[in-house]
């Protein structure tokens, strides 16, 4: 089984994202961070005012279109692709498969699949069990793969609704800052206060978009796709595993009928 991993006929997709791009864009937002606040205090690049109207309103408009467990959902997956895609479950159930094919086993040699217990593989091999075909089987698992990635969608789509709102909200700090302008041409003491203001909140806007949620959006939208492909690697393999046991249920018939 050594040459399984030089197999072109094996993994068409791998591990992606591995912790050395996490690092590597980590190093280049600290690198930004520093040119922003050279020759100044990085306590003159915060504004609590202005913290408020973006970071506060982009959550406040976030939690009015999207439900608390959805945020919570989204926050999770960040956090598992931080890690790579796919998860090592999927790349254990695929190892798994491409030993059974090339080593000419069954589904039931790498599965038992005596009761449901929500692992992939055990799941397919008990449905087998009952007697469900592979059409069958095919459409049951399409059905809980498209229900996981609807949920991934939903976070993707969380998260560009936050890039186009950050900037929006950034915007409208603006204008409030420049109201404060005009209001204060008569004491140029607040001038400064506002103008910060309405650049400010510009500033953190575009950088909430630009440097966390658009990023972020991708990342997620680019491992559903690796999801879905995955699986369909799965089901693929899993059905020359059936296909295979079912010719051989037929041909030990076929014997037994022979024999009698």
């Amino acid at each position: 089984m050594d040459g399984l991993k030089q197999s072109k006929y094996l993994h068409v997709t791998r591990k992606r994202f591995d912790p050395l791009s996490i690092i590597a864009s980590v190093l280049i937002m600290i690198g930004v961070a520093y040119a922003l606040s050279t020759g100044k205090s990085i306590n003159s690049l915060i504004d609590p005012q202005g913290l408020i109207i973006v970071v506060g309103g982009t959550l406040a408009s976030i939690l009015f279109q999207f439900d608390i467990w959805n945020i919570l959902s989204t926050c999770k997956l960040l956090v598992f692709s931080m890690r790579g895609i796919p998860e090592k479950k999927l790349m254990k159930d695929q190892s798994d498969l491409d030993k059974a094919v090339i080593g000419g086993y069954f589904m039931s040699d790498i599965r038992t699949g005596e009761k449901l217990n929500g692992d992939l593989l055990n799941d397919i091999v008990y449905m087998s069990h009952q007697g469900l075909l592979f059409d069958e089987i095919d459409t049951l698992i399409t059905a809980r793969v498209k229900d996981e990635l609807y949920q991934r969608n939903t976070s993707v789509m969380l998260l560009e609704k936050a890039a186009n709102i950050a900037p929006a909200l950034g915007l409208f700090g603006t204008v409030i800052g420049l109201i404060g302008v005009l209001k204060g041409l008569s004491n140029p003491a607040a001038i400064g206060p506002s103008m910060s203001l309405a650049l400010i909140t510009t500033a953190y806007g575009a950088g909430l978009a630009s440097l966390f949620f658009n990023p972020l959006a991708g990342r997620l939208e680019h491992h559903n796709e690796v999801y879905v492909e995955f699986h369909r690697q799965i089901l693929s393999k899993t059905r020359v595993l059936l296909l295979r046991e079912e010719r051989s249920m037929d041909h030990q018939k076929i014997m037994e009928n022979d024999a009698a």
